[in-house]
């Protein structure tokens, strides 16, 4: 459904851009600063990510401009079959939709992402990440577990 995934996709890339503007606006004001949302566990921290998640292999700006629009192709061509009446699974993917999109603004616009989200214990910290990241993540979850649970779920013709 149309009706689900462009809308989820665009929730997700505006919801991004302006968490990420904030991030760079506010935080940028306390460079080098933690700033605490739930203690330490939750924390906005300003980082510009030139390699993929987590970090990795950094600078590779042009691998991942085509990585990120592979992605967003991918996504809107594994629509086609999804069941049409499943508007979690199609949720999902305007969720992974939305997520490179924003990603792939940030890496037009700047060369790296930014990313500001700092959960942890202590010295025990997941690297940071943001919003499109987050719906990429959840989004992929939600819809491999779905369809491994759901192995024989007619899918669109």
């Amino acid at each position: 459904m149309l009706p689900v995934i462009l809308p989820v996709a665009a929730l997700v890339a505006i919801v991004d851009r302006i968490t990420k503007n904030l991030a760079e606006t506010r935080l940028a004001e306390a460079p080098g600063q933690s700033v605490p949302v739930v203690g330490d566990f939750l924390r906005f921290s300003l980082s510009h990510n030139t390699g993929a998640a987590f970090g990795v292999l950094q600078n590779q700006g042009i691998l991942y401009v085509v990585i990120a629009l592979v992605v967003v192709v991918v996504s809107a061509g594994y629509y086609r079959y999804l069941p049409r009446d499943n508007h979690l699974l199609i949720a999902c993917l305007g969720m992974q939709l939305g997520g490179a999109i924003g990603n792939l603004i940030d890496r037009f616009q700047h060369v790296y992402v930014v990313d500001f989200i700092d959960v942890g214990i202590g010295s025990l910290r997941w690297p940071w990440f943001n919003i499109a990241d987050s719906s990429i993540v959840v989004g992929i979850i939600v819809l491999a577990g779905y369809l491994m649970l759901h192995p024989d779920t007619d899918r669109a013709k």
